[in-house]
């Protein structure tokens, strides 16, 4: 006869820690220690159940986790210090991620976002722009860089004032000094590549970009007949190229009926 005596859930944790082997998430971190088992431990866990550092650490106390990478004693306190020790080694990270997946004339997506904080012991927390509808709260920024596939390859924070051009610059300058690639294409929505921002990448050469025009350049399009319906006829798509306000630049128009008809109702 047999008595249960204990049971841990364990597939979970158990595939998303052999997926992460797989990924050799654990020597991207750094070097075997205590402090990389945590870090790695509060991966899993931030892909299995999302929650604050004291709750992470009373869940993996109920799998396989806690024991399997040896965290079953660690404090929220030992927590942070393993998230201090990550921190110190981010560049190392994402110049090995960058050696991964990016190379000379590739795509790099870039964006930033911002989210609301509490306290007032943030030397980053700042009012600006709230993405995630939080007006007239303190706020940090980051802005995220992926490869062409959408893998994150850095990350990097800024006050909660800071405008998307200014992000974007950044972002520039640590693909070109940190990395070392000299032929990227970066790509941004129309907030962040402005005007004044092409002008600076034309000037260092090397760099292509990806954008979107704003509405009133696309009204003078349309206005001055380059951009006309009837190129939409046969394609949801037109080319324009060769336009005298965008020398040596390539324009894509798409034409979405849905829309079209919903804003019209509107």
């Amino acid at each position: 006869d047999w008595e249960i005596e204990r049971s841990l859930p364990h597939g979970h944790v158990a595939a998303v820690w052999a997926q992460a082997g797989a990924l050799g998430l654990g020597g991207l971190m750094g070097p075997r220690c205590r402090r990389r088992d945590i870090a790695l431990a509060l991966v899993v866990a931030r892909v299995c159940r999302p929650a604050s550092k004291l709750a992470t650490t009373r869940w993996w106390q109920t799998t396989t986790l806690a024991p399997d990478l040896g965290v079953g004693d660690a404090s929220t306190d030992d927590v942070y210090a393993a998230m201090d020790w990550l921190v110190e080694r981010q560049e190392a990270i994402e110049g090995r991620l960058a050696r991964r997946h990016l190379g000379d004339g590739d795509l790099v997506l870039y964006d930033l976002s911002s989210s609301w904080v509490e306290g007032s012991h943030c030397s980053l927390a700042a009012r600006g722009y709230s993405r995630d509808g939080k007006t007239g709260r303190a706020q940090i920024e980051y802005g995220l860089m992926c490869d062409a596939a959408g893998r994150p390859i850095a990350v990097e924070v800024f006050a909660g004032n800071t405008a998307d051009p200014t992000a974007f610059i950044s972002a520039v300058e640590v693909v070109r000094t940190r990395f070392g690639l000299g032929q990227v294409v970066m790509v941004g929505d129309r907030g962040m590549i402005t005007s004044a921002r092409i002008e600076a990448i034309r000037a260092l050469g090397g760099l292509g970009w990806i954008t979107s025009l704003r509405a009133p350049a696309i009204r003078a399009l349309a206005e001055g007949g380059a951009l006309q319906l009837s190129l939409f006829d046969e394609a949801n798509l037109a080319e324009i190229t060769g336009h005298p306000d965008y020398p040596g630049e390539r324009l894509v128009a798409c034409r979405n009926p849905a829309l079209a008809t919903e804003r019209a109702r509107k």
